[in-house]
């Protein structure tokens, strides 16, 4: 099962990758930042920066609204990467999304 649920902040607005000849089909990227459960030597939190890929049905039109928001992000992890796995990476493809605040 491929299942992720993450809560974090949406870095700037997600930017427009994709979109169908008619419009009505349209992929959108963001970042999400997500904090660590522990801080650093020195006090710091560290956060990791997750990127997610969503289509605008799951997205919506109030997506303008969602910058610096946090977010609830439901979706299943995709790894891709070239065939001899020197060179990799992961993205979160969302399948709902629920603005927090």
């Amino acid at each position: 099962m491929n299942n992720v649920t993450i809560i974090g902040q949406i870095e700037e607005l997600p930017q427009l990758i994709y979109n169908s000849k008619n419009g009505d089909k349209k992929l959108y990227k963001f970042v999400l930042k997500v904090p660590r459960s522990y801080k650093t030597k020195d006090g710091q939190v560290s956060e990791d920066y997750i990127n997610v890929k969503v289509w605008n049905n799951v997205l919506g039109d109030e997506y303008e609204y969602f910058d610096q928001s946090f977010v609830g992000v439901e979706g299943k992890l995709v790894s891709f990467g070239l065939s001899d796995s020197s060179t990799y990476g992961n993205e979160l493809v969302a399948s709902k999304i629920v603005q927090l605040n």
